[in-house]
């Protein structure tokens, strides 16, 4: 009768014949209890996957990681950095202006929302909301100084557009609201507020872009009646005219019909009273 081989070269024979296994698997096939095959395990090295709950497992001499230290097989990822949080954590580390959940989905090539958010309410990363989309940075200095500083370049705008979307729909909701701040304290208030990073250089461009007038004290009483509002041309002119256009960019209204409003002065009338006009799909203000 040949004598028994060693139960770690009976294991590593498994791994040669299959590249992942289950513990539950393991313990069957070389019929030994499961405590027995994790203290072999440990004696021969081994990745545990970080997906499907860490379930698989492989011999640290099998992955053929890339250059973020990644290995996928079949559907499974294996990571040399240990688990799923680990990895995560030196990912968003090693990046220079921090990764979003999209980005590390996609490197990952797994669902990782639930576990960001974890990681921050746990106080193990820092994150910052930019264009709408949360990125996660580094808790650790000077890697998180770096990352935001890189961000804030990164947001300058290009000659193609200064601001994305809902970006823009920020920056103007909070200039009619504060419409006294300065570009400059405008793009800190952003921050502070609505944790959007962008720059002065940008909302200027934004604001050069869709010819839209700054009013930091424009006063809004006489409202029924626009001829009683105050503006660099005198009476009659609104200052934010061509608000309208921009905000055009995030509230489509489709193609409702309106009524166009008279801009005769009370007492004349209008030889053709308010006939219907197709909208333009813009929401102006008269």
């Amino acid at each position: 009768m040949p004598p028994l081989s060693p139960p770690t070269h009976r294991l590593e024979k498994l791994f040669h014949r299959r590249k992942c296994w289950m513990l539950a698997e393991l313990a069957q096939a070389l019929d030994y209890a499961l405590i027995t095959v994790r203290r072999l395990l440990h004696q021969i090295g081994y990745f545990r996957s970080y997906t499907h709950n860490g379930k698989w497992y492989t011999l640290r001499a099998s992955p053929q990681f890339n250059r973020a230290g990644l290995w996928h097989y079949r559907g499974k990822g294996f990571s040399k950095h240990g688990s799923l949080t680990a990895t995560i954590t030196h990912l968003v580390g090693r990046s220079p202006a921090g990764l979003s959940a999209r980005e590390l989905a996609g490197e990952l090539q797994h669902p990782c929302l639930a576990v960001l958010s974890i990681l921050h309410k746990g106080g193990a990363l820092d994150r910052i909301k930019v264009g709408g989309e949360f990125r996660y940075l580094a808790l650790q200095e000077p890697v998180n100084r770096q990352q935001r500083e890189r961000l804030v370049l990164e947001a300058s705008p290009t000659p193609a557009t200064s601001l994305s979307t809902p970006a823009a729909v920020l920056v103007l909701v909070e200039h009619l609201k504060h419409p006294g701040l300065s570009f400059e304290q405008l793009a800190v208030h952003l921050q502070q507020q609505r944790q959007l990073t962008v720059t002065a250089e940008s909302i200027r461009r934004f604001f050069t872009e869709h010819d839209l007038k700054k009013r930091p004290n424009h006063r809004s009483q006489n409202i029924e009646h626009p001829a009683g509002l105050p503006g660099a041309n005198g009476p009659g002119e609104f200052g934010s005219v061509s608000v309208c256009a921009a905000a055009g960019l995030a509230f489509p209204l489709g193609t409702e019909r309106v009524s166009r409003v008279s801009h005769l002065p009370p007492g004349h009338e209008d030889p053709d009273p308010n006939p219907p006009y197709p909208s333009s799909g813009k929401l102006c203000r008269p």
